[in-house]
């Protein structure tokens, strides 16, 4: 019953409003009490004084029980609001105008009576009732006294139980019952306010928690976005809270298509490559076959063959699978770079000089240009130098003999810019942007003799944007490639 925020909200408004309103009720019962208390005794506060002037028994301190009860009978009827008693200098109940049976107690504490002679500035002092083992009363007292020495005292309660019976009469009237009444309205109308100002404030957070039902039940549908309007440049903190909540969710779609997406890619590059691997398998296996036929029967040269065949496509073999592993540890994300300052043209150099014996047989010139070791950058050298590895071997794989692969350094206001180019085929325009796709395979893939996955790219390129670069490409067709990315410097 009480799930939601605002019902648990409107319930402690409730309990809060009632407690308040019986917190004032007392309050003001109270208060009302105690000013009454003190305007009637300030009022009579020198009536003993006065009526001990007015006896001539008592202002000469003589006390007399027949005397004084006729004249307290004498003046209760004059004003019934009063009650008479005479007290022995140690608080004793010596007379008193109330009826036979009525007074319950003979003791009264002197202490009050002491403080209110005294005449105190805070008012009302409460001394104790005859008539009640427990009640007290404001009264009024002044000392009897006989040549300066004390007698006693007259002790008047204010407020006898007729002017209480009459108080408790007023306080149940109508007048009475109307004031809390109105009290009541009162509170109930600032309840009801306050509960539809509840209402309208938290209607933004009912959204947001209907919101958020709805995209924990429909995922990443296309359905559940846009979710409701929240405006994020508003001061409301709810709605701020609405528009973080949409933007994560748009956020969240978004990085859920990029997975859903790299899934795909994840499966067709599987689907490529197993294709690749397939190849020189069944080479491999199918002159190891032949070999194995014939065994026996072909002579060296022609069993060395077969041998020499079946290595190099174990090679292959090998290769790419040490490039998907190289691919899957690149797309991680922990890959962990140890940059370091180092001579960029001498580490082309070195790649260059373990890759002249291959470039030496199909008849590609390498050379880099300038071969200045005060060339320098920062960066991760092994990571670079696959880098520059891969470039290459992708450049002498598109060039013919006779053709010219450069490597060549210069600084730009990025830092050192590094280019390879080569005169070989090309790409054409429309394969450009797919070229360091992992699983793409451009028109003239199956011209490469070395079958070559394609995959070299692809690491190329997680490896530089893991140093924070970028790698470019231009061509033209039949004329040139050119492939370039920049490096930070010292």
């Amino acid at each position: 019953m009480f799930n939601s925020f605002y019902r648990k909200l409107a319930l402690a408004l409730l309990l809060c409003f009632f407690v308040t309103g019986i917190v004032l009720i007392i309050l003001v019962e109270r208060l009302s009490r105690n000013y009454q208390d003190e305007v009637e005794q300030k009022l009579h506060q020198d009536l003993a004084e006065h009526v001990i002037q007015e006896n001539n028994a008592l202002q000469q301190g003589r006390i007399n029980a027949e005397t004084l009860e006729s004249t307290f009978h004498s003046m209760m009827i004059l004003g019934p609001s009063f009650e008479f008693y005479v007290l022995d200098p140690q608080g004793q109940v010596k007379i008193f105008s109330a009826a036979p049976g009525k007074v319950v107690r003979n003791q009264v504490s002197l202490e009050p009576l002491q403080q209110f002679l005294h005449k105190p500035v805070r008012l009302p002092i409460r001394g104790d009732d005859p008539r009640s083992e427990g009640r007290q009363k404001i009264f009024s007292v002044a000392p009897i006294q006989n040549q300066g020495q004390i007698n006693g005292y007259l002790y008047i309660i204010i407020g006898s139980e007729v002017s209480e019976g009459v108080a408790d009469l007023l306080r149940n009237s109508h007048i009475a019952k109307l004031g809390y009444s109105g009290l009541a309205v009162s509170l109930g109308f600032a309840l009801t306010v306050t509960l539809l100002l509840f209402a309208l404030l938290t209607r933004p957070l009912r959204q947001l928690a209907l919101d958020m039902q709805r995209f924990r039940s429909q995922g990443f549908s296309r359905d559940t976005l846009p979710l409701s309007h929240w405006k994020e440049d508003s001061g409301d903190e709810i709605q701020n809270l609405g528009a973080t909540f949409n933007a994560l969710a748009n956020e969240l779609q978004s990085q859920y298509q990029k997975v859903k997406s790299t899934d795909e890619l994840r499966r067709e590059m599987i689907a490529y490559v197993s294709h690749d691997l397939r190849t020189p398998l069944a080479s491999l296996l199918g002159y190891l076959e032949t070999w194995q036929l014939k065994y026996g029967q072909q002579g060296p040269s022609e069993g060395g063959a077969l041998i020499q065949v079946a290595v190099n496509n174990g090679h292959r073999i090998r290769q790419l699978i040490e490039q998907l592993f190289e691919l899957a540890h690149l797309d991680g994300d922990n890959v962990p770079l140890n940059k370091e300052i180092f001579a960029i043209a001498e580490l082309a150099c070195d790649v260059a000089q373990s890759m002249q014996l291959e470039a030496t047989q199909k008849g590609v010139q390498l050379t880099i240009s300038p071969l200045n070791p005060a060339l320098q950058v920062i960066a991760d050298m092994p990571k670079i130098e696959r880098v520059i590895t891969n470039l290459i071997d992708n450049a002498m794989r598109h060039s013919h003999e006779g053709g010219h692969i450069e490597v060549l350094f210069s600084n730009v206001s990025k830092g050192m810019l590094v280019e390879v180019k080569d005169h070989g085929d090309g790409i054409p325009a429309d394969e450009i942007d797919h070229i360091f796709d992992a699983h793409f395979r451009g028109k003239q893939s199956h011209l490469d003799k070395k079958g070559n996955s394609g995959l070299g790219l692809a690491i190329t390129r997680r490896i530089l944007a893991l140093h924070g670069s970028e790698i470019a490409v231009r061509s033209t067709p039949g004329r040139e490639t050119v492939f370039s990315f920049t490096l930070p410097i010292p």
